[in-house]
């Protein structure tokens, strides 16, 4: 397997146990978006639906602790780690997690605009 073959394998790792820690805390409708070729910012989305605001930042919180116990992976971004405007984005580097209140999930619609979509 190529060095890009194993990168992008660990990616999809990463984000199908970014899905397993929101359905742990009851995230609605979690799903991976493979963003191939479409984009150089990252091999995969993750997107789950927040039920409230407390809701998103105990999500965020509890993805991005697990993350950083089980992969020793922190996340790039260093802003403040409340969930702003409904939506809480956690930058991994080659994944990245979208967790929205359903409001924002609607308007933004990530799955139109980035393709298919990988139920967890």
């Amino acid at each position: 397997m190529t060095t890009e073959n194993t990168r992008i394998e660990k990616a999809r790792e990463l984000a199908e146990f970014c899905i397993k820690c929101a359905e742990d805390k009851i995230a609605e409708n979690p799903v991976i978006l493979p963003l191939g070729e479409n984009s150089s910012i990252a091999d995969f989305f993750v997107v789950a639906t927040a039920n409230s605001e407390p809701h998103l930042n105990a999500l965020a919180g509890y993805i991005e602790r697990q993350v950083r116990e089980v992969y020793q992976l922190r996340k790039l971004s260093a802003g403040d780690d409340s969930a702003s405007g409904g939506w809480a984005l956690i930058d991994f580097g080659d994944v990245i997690v979208h967790l929205m209140l359903p409001e924002i999930r609607e308007k933004y619609q990530l799955e139109t605009l980035w393709g298919e979509r990988i139920k967890g």
